[in-house]
């Protein structure tokens, strides 16, 4: 159920979630995890949506690459992927060293 404030005086017009039905087993656990993250439940309950909303599934995942792939004009070969991953990390050491080198 998603509730909006008609005059925007609660949460400034962001919209509630009730959950009804919760098993006592499932609200403790989840007030546990959230006292060990150092929040409320209501606060622990937001960031777990929020991520959960802002994840992507697999399934679409998987078509981004699919569909990065039939651009591609040839396969890709192994030794171009470890070179890649060689090239990466001889990178990545190049910038250690100059940071801290």
């Amino acid at each position: 159920m998603i509730d909006r404030c008609e005059v925007c005086l609660q949460n400034a017009c962001m919209p509630s979630i009730s959950v009804r039905n919760v098993p006592d087993a499932t609200r403790d656990a989840l007030a546990a995890k959230a006292a060990q993250a150092g929040q409320s439940l209501q606060e622990y309950l937001l960031a777990r949506l929020i991520e959960l909303g802002n994840s992507r599934e697999i399934s679409a995942v998987l078509a981004d690459m699919r569909a990065i792939r039939k651009g591609w004009s040839k396969p890709i070969t192994r030794a171009q992927v470890l070179e890649a991953i060689d090239e990466g990390r001889r990178e990545a050491d190049e910038k250690w060293d100059r940071l801290w080198g």
